[in-house]
């Protein structure tokens, strides 16, 4: 009878309502629509997405020379060009797609190349690189020729390590007429940037074409911790699992990528996420906003965002959908005031909305355990004169999309964080926001 009562006891503690412990229980609310971040990963760069998902998506940006940049030195948009001694060219006739390809001529060094760039760049300083997450298969392609007797050349090189995943090699394509060249391979441990470049031919004169550049793999919707800045393993929120804790310099969880901007609709979703500041202090501190939440923000204007955290505000919580600053209409803002003071234990903050349906609606929840009971605490319907969230406009895919600060940089979140779920496209029921938000 001990023996049970205790086994009882633990499943009490792990278990949340219908009968789950919490985080399966999360799994089963909507979870064609789902996207989880447990937070609990025991060390590494890797956060974990608990649903397992993943995308086929070609991670190069204008693999077909197809779009221009701004002119002078840059060709190509989202590539960067190293003329070296030789010459770069936008080649408009000798083409396998579309209307151009790139034309790399060589001088007497045999170093012009370009490189892909890519929007979910993991080090906002390093240009020319593609973000990967290890373990991840991916395969190279491209299509290329040669002037009748030169080939061209490529390689594919871990930033991080330092070393070549695919040493400078040719493309074994001498002739004039186009060859597409394959390879794969799996992004090694520790590896979260990747350098492709595509070479002019090692003799001086001689002239390479690349197009319909491509890096095909099946991108997981996992998160990547900071190197830094971030302790694993603390207390959770009581369902046995653990919390990270950010120490706020520059210790925000990455989750933006070209995947999470392919599903990503600001207009119609339902979040929620669990925080914990690190001492009273960050109630008081009113410099800024600090985000312990989700924080999902344009990559083409830092004032369109959807986001919940703590105000500037003492010892507030906000909610917070803003498109653009130019327009009050595209503004929203709800608060939530703690009366004397902030809670020092974990509180999960929950928002749904539908920008799109008739009528609009904006709903935000909060539930802090032992202080407030689970709460719908606003619910704007019907929402007037509140705009769209544009996908063709404002794209999240890159470092400002983000667990735990405003960016990688910015308002960065001091203490802990857990269990950060995201359902895109669905707007669930307060029964379910309830579930979702109570262990």
């Amino acid at each position: 009878m001990r023996r049970r009562g205790l086994n009882l006891a633990r499943m009490m503690m792990l278990m949340g309502g219908g009968g789950l412990p919490y985080a399966d229980k999360l799994l089963t609310i909507q979870p064609d629509y789902l996207l989880h971040w447990p937070l609990w990963d025991a060390a590494g760069r890797v956060c974990t997405e608990a649903t397992g998902k993943t995308a086929a998506l070609d991670l190069v940006e204008n693999g077909g020379f197809e779009t221009a940049g701004a002119g002078g030195a840059d060709v190509w948009d989202v590539w960067t060009e190293s003329v070296g001694t030789g010459a770069i060219a936008d080649e408009g006739t000798l083409v396998h797609g579309g209307s151009h390809a790139a034309k790399l001529t060589a001088g007497s060094t045999k170093n012009t190349v370009v490189r892909p760039s890519n929007v979910s760049t993991i080090n906002t300083f390093a240009p020319a690189t593609i973000a990967v997450i290890p373990g991840t298969a991916c395969t190279f392609t491209f299509w290329t020729r040669g002037d009748g007797t030169n080939a061209g050349r490529y390689s594919i090189y871990d930033v991080n390590a330092a070393g070549y995943i695919r040493s400078t090699v040719t493309t074994g394509v001498a002739g004039t007429d186009y060859a597409q060249v394959t390879y794969s391979f799996t992004v090694p441990a520790g590896c979260f940037s990747v350098q492709v470049t595509l070479w002019c031919p090692n003799v001086e004169g001689g002239i390479s074409y690349f197009d319909d550049v491509a890096l095909n793999c099946n991108y997981p919707y996992s998160g990547i911790y900071q190197p830094s800045g971030i302790t694993y393993g603390q207390p959770g929120v009581g369902d046995g699992r653990t919390s990270t804790l950010h120490n706020g310099t520059d210790s925000g969880i990455l989750i933006g990528s070209k995947a999470f901007g392919a599903i990503w609709n600001g207009n119609v979703g339902s979040m929620i996420s669990w925080g914990k500041v690190a001492a009273a202090g960050q109630w008081t501190d009113t410099s800024t906003f600090r985000y312990p939440n989700l924080h999902v923000k344009a990559r083409q204007d830092l004032t369109v965002y959807l986001v919940m955290g703590k105000s500037s505000t003492a010892h507030t919580l906000a909610w917070r959908r803003r498109i653009g600053a130019g327009d009050t209409n595209a503004q929203f803002e709800h608060t939530y005031a703690f009366d004397p003071t902030g809670t020092l234990g974990f509180f999960c903050q929950g928002m749904s909305w539908d920008v799109v349906s008739n009528p609009k609606k904006i709903r935000c929840y909060l539930y802090v355990p032992g202080v407030l009971n689970w709460t719908k605490l606003y619910d704007d319907t019907p929402l007037v004169g509140i705009q769209d969230w544009d996908n063709a406009t404002y794209t999240a895919d890159d470092f400002n999309t983000v667990i735990a600060s405003g960016s990688l940089t910015q308002q960065e979140w001091i203490g802990n964080c857990a269990h950060s779920a995201l359902w895109n496209g669905v707007v669930l029921t307060d029964a379910e926001m309830q579930s979702a938000m109570t262990p």
